[in-house]
């Protein structure tokens, strides 16, 4: 994006990796950001920008507590999203705690009187079959109705609180919930980095081998995304952030092998019911109408890693 505006923003989440990441990419943009965090931050970026307050999300938030006025909150505090960590029972707790993290800064917001609220959504709010039902659609915000099913405790906590942003009444008050996908990148925790790591060295990989479709989003891709929600959007509530590929499992081992000029590969296929949605991805329509365009599909995403 060229014309940006000069906003004052705040980033929760900053010790988080998109949060981390969306950090970087503003204050390279000369916004003044404040960043808020929960625990130890690991690398800083020391710019005039940029500062950091540690905040327990899980209390109310006094409007004192930032004294300063911003244009927008970015809320990308919150759980986990890993499918390992998400199906372990041990955690719903921790994930349903979610719900109070983004009630809290909904106040906050609301009370300060901020512009514009982005909400860190989830793809966890699709119906678990909606991409079998729709023969392979690609999913559409409005899809998601009040009754929907969701996929496991972190879609639930994820469609709390936009029915929660549904039904406040305030004139002063704008939202936006972006319904993340998959994003992959150099320094992600995804399937893509650990797959091509383990076929560059000759080493096994395992596939569900039940045609598993998922939307991959590259980082920076996301990050422009984001960057035009905030500068360009006036009228979606709910928008959909993700890739709209077509991408088998079977297909993203196929494209990291060709990428790493190797003859085979040594897949284990696992055949037992695969915890999660069978298809998901998305339909970038609104996206595209705010004038964002995806730049990296996956086969030069590869590289990227």
């Amino acid at each position: 994006m060229n014309n940006h505006l000069k906003k004052k923003i705040i980033i929760t989440g900053a010790n988080g990796y998109l949060g981390s990441k969306l950090t970087k990419y503003f204050s390279n943009l000369n916004y003044k950001i404040l960043c808020t965090y929960n625990k130890n931050i690991n690398k800083k970026i020391k710019k005039k920008n940029v500062k950091y307050l540690k905040l327990n999300l899980l209390k109310k938030i006094s409007k004192n507590k930032i004294k300063e006025n911003f244009d927008a909150i970015l809320h990308f505090a919150g759980p986990k999203n890993f499918r390992s960590y998400v199906n372990e029972k041990k955690n719903k707790n921790e994930i349903l705690e979610g719900k109070i993290i983004d009630r809290n800064i909904i106040q906050f917001c609301i009370k300060k009187k901020i512009k514009l609220f982005i909400y860190a959504s989830s793809s966890a709010v699709y119906d678990l079959k909606e991409g079998v039902k729709k023969n392979k659609s690609s999913f559409k915000e409005e899809n998601v109705k009040k009754n929907t099913s969701f996929d496991g405790a972190y879609g639930f906590a994820k469609k709390s609180t936009e029915n929660y942003l549904k039904k406040i009444n305030s004139k002063n008050f704008r939202y936006i919930s972006c319904r993340i996908f998959s994003i992959y990148g150099k320094d992600t925790r995804t399937i893509i980095n650990d797959w091509k790591r383990k076929i560059n060295r000759g080493k096994k990989i395992q596939i569900w081998g039940n045609n598993i479709i998922r939307s991959w989003l590259h980082l920076d891709d996301f990050l422009r995304a984001i960057d035009c929600i905030l500068n360009k959007n006036k009228k979606y509530k709910i928008i959909n952030i993700g890739s709209n590929e077509i991408t088998s499992l079977e297909e993203i081992a196929l494209i990291i092998k060709k990428k790493l000029q190797k003859k085979k590969i040594n897949i284990e296929k696992i055949y037992s019911k695969y915890p999660g949605p069978k298809v998901r991805y998305a339909n970038q329509n609104k996206l595209n109408k705010l004038g964002w365009k995806q730049k990296i599909n996956l086969s030069r995403g590869v590289n990227l890693i």
